[in-house]
């Protein structure tokens, strides 16, 4: 659709991932104009999925994902037909460690009864003995005893300065680092030491968010979630314009007022009541004059450039493979944790997506994914992008009794948009801007109680009910 130069509409959304996709529906439903600028030739951000002949659906984006938040924010946008599949809680993490012959190993939770799996698989993956384990059982209680305001005011402290004010004993401090790094985080030092204390302060016999992944929809994978929130958008009015690059928000007298973007050679200039911005805040700031901007907010977003990708690889099988522990054919439908090296490191996870997504593989067929999420340095880095590979296919090997047998073709790829799941210790922005009135910001990167995509969904819920009132 082409717009003239000089165009005007209530509500200009920047972006369409989950956070912007989400909240231009939630805000069109409610009878405000709204126009949805992308600049990719679709819309989904991050929800990704490509084609592999002989019909396998591989998700190359975010697949598995909290849900405290992104339900409801469904619910609200008129998408609630996409389906998603629980993971239920005692099936959500299992743990592999490299070169232990393929043995399952118990996820160390914080605060379970310690068992006699558990105190061995503490042993292996945290470095642990009995006695080192009950030091770290007990940190992790005195953790989630924190009032929310003890827990806020760490926010922004790096796991490695929180734990020395804690001054455990080292080996217990080391079981704690790997406790944490075991829940996703690369760099485990420099995660917001807040996060890592909500890792256990959760509501009596549940999670605080249900692990959730794309379900039985008509399509295979997150393209159906992105097909479900595209007829949301269309049929709540939401004008869409892709391949719309923008290069610059406009603020005048402290509000944020028009937006300039690019389509092809022409420059248009959309004014609008509101903005949302639904760019991570890395690249946001350039969208700005950097003279309006808090100094705060620069520096914060320097350090989250660095913050993460993503080394993925896709694995499609004839049938399933049998596991080297036990024999049986696998049939884990959570998220498969590993350590890999001499130095037992993080080296990602693994997730069969065809135990949730039917449609992602030809009937009898199999597709498991794995990825790692990395440092940006190491995604640049061929070597390093190269060993992660070649750790996934060790672990494979390593795991399934029959895999070389049964597996049929492996895809690699690598992408530069992923974010950890314990953040970096930077100040996020608030939904609701600082620095110019009329202006929001939705997505990953915003200073919300969640992660991930259940981050989007919640900015999102909070940035509509701003703008409505």
């Amino acid at each position: 659709m082409s717009r003239a130069p000089g165009q005007a509409c209530q509500v200009a959304v920047v972006g369409g991932g989950l956070g912007g996709l989400l909240a231009a529906a939630i805000v069109a439903r409610q009878g405000r104009d709204v126009v949805l600028l992308e600049r990719a030739a679709a819309v989904g951000g991050r929800l990704r999925s490509f084609d592999v002949e002989g019909g396998y659906i591989v998700d190359a984006g975010a697949y598995l994902w909290p849900d405290a938040h992104f339900s409801e924010a469904l619910r609200r946008a008129g998408a609630d037909d996409f389906r998603t599949s629980e993971i239920a809680g005692d099936r959500v993490l299992r743990l592999y460690v490299e070169g232990q012959g393929g043995r399952r190993q118990a996820f160390p939770f914080p605060l379970r009864t310690p068992s006699a799996k558990m105190l061995a698989s503490a042993a292996v993956a945290l470095d642990a003995d009995e006695e080192t384990y009950a030091g770290l059982c007990e940190l992790w209680q005195r953790l989630a005893a924190l009032t929310d305001a003890e827990v806020e005011r760490l926010r922004l402290v790096p796991l490695r300065q929180g734990l020395g004010a804690l001054s455990p004993s080292p080996t217990v401090a080391e079981a704690f680092r790997r406790n944490v790094m075991l829940y996703g985080s690369y760099d485990p030092d420099a995660a917001s030491m807040a996060e890592c204390i909500e890792l256990c302060r959760r509501p009596a016999g549940r999670n605080p968010a249900t692990p959730v992944v794309a379900g039985n929809n008509r399509v295979g994978g997150v393209r159906a979630l992105v097909a479900a929130l595209a007829g949301a958008l269309s049929d709540a009015g939401v004008r869409v314009e892709i391949d719309a690059r923008v290069e610059r928000i406009e603020v005048d007298a402290g509000r944020a007022c028009a937006v300039h973007y690019r389509r092809g050679d022409e420059m248009t200039r959309l004014a609008a009541e509101s903005i949302v911005c639904d760019v991570p805040i890395d690249r946001a700031i350039d969208l700005f004059d950097r003279s309006l901007l808090p100094d705060e907010l620069v520096d914060s977003a320097g350090k989250w450039s660095a913050v993460g990708g993503v080394i993925a690889a896709a694995y499609a099988f004839r049938g399933m493979p049998h596991l080297n522990d036990g024999g049986a054919q696998d049939d884990f439908p959570g998220w498969t944790r590993l350590l890999t090296g001499p130095d037992r490191e993080f080296g990602g996870g693994m997730l069969w997506t065809t135990m949730h997504s039917p449609h992602n593989a030809p009937p009898g067929h199999h597709l498991l994914q794995a990825m790692r999420l990395s440092p940006r340095s190491d995604v640049d880095d061929p070597s390093r992008v190269a060993a992660v590979h070649d750790s996934f296919e060790r672990m494979l090997a390593e795991i399934y009794s029959d895999a070389a047998e049964r597996m049929l073709w492996s895809r690699r790829w690598t992408t530069a948009d992923g974010t950890e799941y314990m953040v970096a210790t930077a100040r996020r922005p608030p939904v609701r801007s600082a620095f110019a009135a009329g202006l929001y910001f939705v997505g990953e990167t915003t200073d919300v109680q969640a992660v991930q995509m259940d981050a989007a969904a919640l900015s999102a819920l909070h940035c509509a009910e701003m703008i409505l009132g």
